[in-house]
């Protein structure tokens, strides 16, 4: 059956500040190539997927297991707003104002650990998926700001629209080599930082958008090659 997309509701709500996180799985678009892939990609795609709403609900996913093989118990998160697949991805928001700071930093710590951890997904992944090249890497990009919902004239589906969705969008790409970028707008207190884990950058080429002051992590940011670096990101002054 045909199918088109319908018309929205004359106004959108009022702007909301909120949280926003975007990820994307690089390498996607090959792994689609493969031939008869419908099998596999629901797969592929479901346990990645469980993987961050068990990670965002709180529990124990499969990627938080420690170097003696214990899983490490990651706190739940506040509720979700809205969430949508995108394709080769996903879209999370949530209320600005339900977090503490300390969820805030948590919020990134947690979400850079899977990233780091991502190849645990990729291991179990493989056990069920007879293709060396599924996609080996995920990236991130979180942002706040305003967002608007926009409802849908026949029925109550929602969508979201706003800065701030297009932004971690374009920062979840920015910089590959790094691949999770977070916005200076979670406001984050330099004191925080302090501990050598994370620093803020300027990233002055971020498509359709000024500079924006960044959280990255120190150890990846170092590790870049001088002329990535230069062109990409200047230091807070």
């Amino acid at each position: 059956m045909k199918s088109t997309i319908s018309s929205f509701k004359p106004s959108a709500s009022f702007p909301e500040q909120a949280i926003v996180l975007i990820f994307d799985l690089e390498g996607f678009s090959k792994f689609f190539s493969h031939p008869d892939i419908n099998e596999y990609v629901p797969k592929f795609l479901n346990l990645v997927l469980s993987e961050i709403d068990e990670t965002i609900k709180g529990g124990k996913p499969y990627w938080a297991m420690d170097i003696d093989d214990e899983q490490m118990d990651i706190p739940a998160f506040p509720e979700l707003i809205h969430s949508k697949f995108l394709g080769d991805g996903g879209l999370y928001i949530w209320r600005y104002n339900d977090f503490t700071e300390q969820q805030r930093l948590g919020l990134i710590s947690t979400f850079w650990l899977l990233k780091l951890k991502f190849k645990r997904i990729i291991k179990k992944a493989l056990e069920e998926i007879p293709f060396p090249d599924i996609p080996k890497n995920i990236r991130f990009g979180i942002s706040a700001g305003t967002v608007h919902k926009l409802t849908y004239q026949n029925s109550n589906r929602e969508e979201y629209i706003g800065y701030s969705i297009n932004l971690a969008s374009r920062l979840q790409s920015y910089c590959r080599d790094i691949g999770f970028i977070v916005s200076g707008r979670l406001n984050i207190k330099p004191a925080d930082l302090e501990g050598g884990q994370y620093i803020k950058t300027v990233a002055h080429k971020i498509k359709g958008f000024p500079e924006e002051i960044v959280i990255v992590d120190q150890n990846e940011y170092d590790e870049l090659d001088q002329t990535i670096k230069s062109a990409l990101f200047n230091p807070v002054q």
